[in-house]
């Protein structure tokens, strides 16, 4: 995990945990007015959430090898 940085890993975590209070709850707001389709809009950012470091990853490795 040496080639992902923390802050990225923290983003993406705040992503899918953003993204799985709206499926648990079937409720988000966004300054106060509800998001239409709660729960499909919570598993994008849950699939967002965990893509975000594994791009990255992904990213880092061929730039390594290439050198």
């Amino acid at each position: 995990m040496k080639q992902v940085p923390a802050l990225e890993i923290a983003m993406g975590l705040t992503f899918a945990f953003m993204g799985w209070t709206g499926v648990h709850d079937g409720e988000m707001y966004r300054w106060g007015v509800a998001i239409m389709y709660p729960r499909i809009f919570g598993w994008l950012l849950i699939v967002i959430g965990v893509a975000i470091p594994v791009e990255v990853y992904l990213r880092r490795s061929r730039q390594s090898k290439d050198k």
